[in-house]
């Protein structure tokens, strides 16, 4: 069956030509508007009239991480294949990705052509973007590498956005499987228990211990459920409220970074965002020293920040990356050969890219680890707690078939 693609285009000229065209898929619409001559830099299938009118009703959704991600990868694209910038700002600005980066766009167009450098355009119209984009962009900007630099800034912006998305779906598993069991733990104490409870009440059987404390649990809560709802919607409030304290967070991440194995985790999680973005940063012309303070805002764990920060001032202080990073501790053996032979060959920005993706890969090893653990150790905390409150019940009613007896 064919399917209408919507595409953008550059012809011979250099100018942006847009429209449709039908295929059976979309290797084979890239190769008619190739064999038309024209050089596609965006090729997505046409909307249909349901999701043309959900996209209407949708528009005052707030901006995305991906929409920017996409926005600048166009971007990119349209600079690398020599389109003029202000064409390429003009076209991402009827592009409509969203109506407040199309606003940004037309300031940026303004500002270009008022005389402004496109730097300090952008930084101004688009504050929200991390702060080495627009290191990056200005780097670029000055020594005539602008389509490469957005291009490195978005695959730094892809790679920070897949280490919260790993992360995030990484413990999305154990927390469903916790508060499941813990709502099935609520249900059995509140509408089971007391039912065996009241049965309990009327003779005059010997209950176990265990019995005795399940079934009383079971009735306070039963009696006081509004009291306990009330209590635990204002610790639930109260934790969002501290959660969104940025000293809390602080904390709590530097807790977290001291657990036996999630602690090694988000520590190689960081230094790994740590070696991507100085390398980024190194390969765009961008100075060591300013180069290492931006990487450095990038990492999480505020005892390895501060390590981090000694190493800046060490190298401020005319020592070498290597040195200062193996006087600190933070990497090692092998990370510190790897940035030595970077800074003696040259390629620092390639040892460090190595360096990255060798802690990527241990990084996910051991978060692979984590979850072997935590996901068993979930599943027998919540499967022992409704077992133990299962033979409580049934002690209790053995109790009371052998007193009947």
């Amino acid at each position: 069956m064919s399917t209408v693609f919507e595409y953008q285009a550059l012809d011979g000229g250099g100018r942006i030509m847009s429209g449709r065209v039908t295929a059976v898929h979309e290797r084979d619409a890239l190769r008619q508007l190739q064999g038309q001559g024209l050089l596609p830099t965006s090729l997505i299938t046409a909307p249909s009239a349901a999701a043309v009118t959900a996209r209407a009703a949708g528009r005052a959704r707030a901006i995305v991480f991906q929409d920017y991600i996409l926005t600048l990868k166009q971007l990119a694209l349209l600079l690398n294949a020599a389109v003029p910038l202000v064409q390429a700002v003009a076209t991402l600005k009827d592009q409509g990705i969203h109506p407040g980066l199309s606003r940004a766009f037309a300031d940026i167009e303004k500002r270009i052509r008022a005389g402004d450098p496109f730097s300090a355009a952008f930084t101004g119209a688009l504050p929200n973007l991390p702060a080495y984009v627009a290191q990056l962009v200005a780097a670029g900007e000055a020594i005539g590498r602008l389509g490469p630099a957005i291009a490195d800034a978005v695959k730094q912006m892809e790679y920070d956005h897949q280490v919260r998305v790993e992360i995030r779906n990484a413990l999305t598993y154990p927390a469903v499987l916790v508060t499941a069991g813990l709502a099935a733990v609520l249900f059995i104490f509140i509408v089971v228990v007391p039912r065996f409870s009241a049965m309990m009440s009327s003779t005059n059987a010997d209950v176990p211990l265990l019995s005795r404390l399940v079934l009383k649990t079971g009735l306070f809560l039963n009696e006081h459920a509004m009291a306990i709802a009330v209590v635990a919607a204002v610790l639930a409030t109260a934790g969002a409220w501290l959660f969104r304290d940025p000293a809390m967070r602080v904390r709590a991440r530097e807790a977290l970074a001291r657990a036996p194995l999630v602690g090694t985790w988000l520590r190689e999680s960081d230094l790994a965002g740590w070696a991507s973005l100085l390398s980024t940063m190194l390969g765009n012309g961008i100075d060591l020293i300013r180069a290492l303070g931006l990487a450095r805002d990038s990492v999480r764990v505020p005892s390895l920040a501060r390590n981090l920060d000694q190493v800046t001032k060490a190298v401020r202080g005319g020592a070498a990356l290597s040195a200062a990073l193996a006087r600190q501790g933070t990497f090692n053996q092998t990370a510190v050969s790897l940035i030595e032979v970077g800074e003696d060959s040259g390629e620092l920005p390639a040892m460090l890219r190595s360096l990255a993706t060798l802690y990527e890969d241990a990084g996910r090893q051991r978060m692979k680890r984590f979850l072997l653990l935590l996901e068993p150790a979930a599943i027998i905390l919540i499967g022992g707690v409704i077992g133990g409150i299962v033979v409580a019940i049934m002690l209790a009613i053995t109790s009371v078939n052998q007193l009947a007896i």
